[in-house]
């Protein structure tokens, strides 16, 4: 070979080398699919704050970094600013298989009046309704409680059980199939719903359906859902069969294909989710849209997920496109049941390791503050 077909091949190769890196970089920084990688566990330090819990399934997180929180066995658990805790009150629900005292939301009008979706047991049957009580945190009980909504169909599985007040200031409930996926379809049931209703239980008429809490259908497990702030658009994560777990964007009288499709499915019939998490179950659950800092993470949106014992991190544009997801702390906590914006900055989230589906670690269950630094 002469010298000028030496110094060729030399530049190609060069060349080619250079073309393998970026190709090498761009992959970590985006990988096929949109998911993205890298770093963002250096943006917080985790602080224990409450350990010894059992199966904790809803953080309701107050001004001043206070909190209640429920137990799947039925306790309503207030903490203190400082770490302390007391149980405010004991419920006599049907804690079976994946029901029980379930999700918790503030009322955002009094702090001391809280929503609380729970499992009850009857002639051998289940159902869910939701609860609204007064607490008085400073006698350590609750005073009262009354039913808003009753009848929703229960299970040992698929009780969906998040509620959550949305910017419109109604009361946004999540139910799942109770283990008869037909009812998702069915707009007489309650059943693999998401549900909006006024504080006292009673029916907004801009409700899709005139007279019906239903705000959407078609959906198997639903278990959290928050509201993207720039567009106000409603997000909620959803558990699929065996894989095909989803995030959703809720449209007004949507339906979302459970049982007929499970994960992108193309059916004009019904509304796509805008991620399909593919053939690895995650078994998504609470998720939060991040409203205080590190400033890098602000307006993206962190999901709790139990199977796949990780934080998925969402990055998601000023007009609601997904750009892509990554997973944090995956087999750091085990599983995570909820995540929620803390006031001063950081996430709360809260392990579910002794729900008899992980394995408990030692000081399990936990809050764990992911303080930003």
């Amino acid at each position: 070979m002469d010298r000028r077909s030496f110094l060729r091949a030399v530049l190609g190769l060069t060349a080619l080398g250079g073309l393998l890196g970026l190709f090498y970089l761009g992959f970590r920084a985006l990988r096929p699919g949109g998911v993205r990688v890298g770093g963002l566990e250096e943006l917080f330090e985790p602080v224990v704050l409450v350990e010894g819990l059992e199966v904790p399934w809803s953080i309701g997180v107050l001004g001043d970094g206070s909190m209640y929180v429920t137990e799947r066995p039925g306790r309503l658990i207030y903490v203190s600013r400082g770490g302390s805790r007391s149980v405010l009150a004991r419920f006599d629900v049907a804690s079976v298989g994946e029901a029980g005292l379930l999700g918790l939301a503030v009322s955002p009008d009094r702090e001391d009046v809280l929503y609380i979706y729970a499992t009850f047991g009857s002639n051998g049957s289940l159902y869910n309704r939701v609860l609204m009580i007064k607490v008085n945190t400073a006698k350590g009980y609750a005073s009262w409680e009354r039913v808003i909504l009753d009848g929703i169909p229960g299970a040992s599985i698929h009780d969906g059980g998040r509620v959550r007040f949305g910017p419109d200031g109604m009361l946004y409930i999540t139910t799942g199939d109770a283990a008869r996926p037909e009812l998702s379809q069915d707009l007489g049931s309650l059943a693999g719903k998401i549900l909006r209703v006024e504080g006292d239980g009673s029916v907004p008429p801009d409700n899709p359906f005139p007279g019906r809490p239903i705000y959407s259908y078609g959906h198997r497990n639903p278990q959290g859902i928050d509201w993207h702030e720039p567009t106000k658009l409603l997000f909620s994560t959803e558990h699929g069969p065996v894989g095909r777990d989803e995030l959703n964007v809720i449209k007004p009288g949507g339906n979302y294909g459970w049982p007929h499709i499970a994960g992108k499915g193309g059916d004009a019939r019904y509304i796509d989710p805008v991620i399909d998490f593919g053939l690895e179950s995650i078994a998504p659950s609470g998720a939060s849209f991040a409203s205080t800092g590190p400033r890098e993470v602000l307006g993206n949106l962190f999901i709790a997920c139990l199977r796949g014992e990780q934080l998925v991190y969402v990055e998601v544009s000023g007009d609601g496109e997904v750009l892509g997801y990554t997973s944090m702390y995956k087999g750091v906590y085990g599983r995570i049941r909820d995540v929620v914006p803390h006031p001063e900055g950081g996430l709360l989230i809260a392990t579910s390791n002794r729900d008899g589906r992980g394995t408990p670690r030692r000081g399990d269950d936990k809050i764990v503050y992911l303080k930003p630094v």
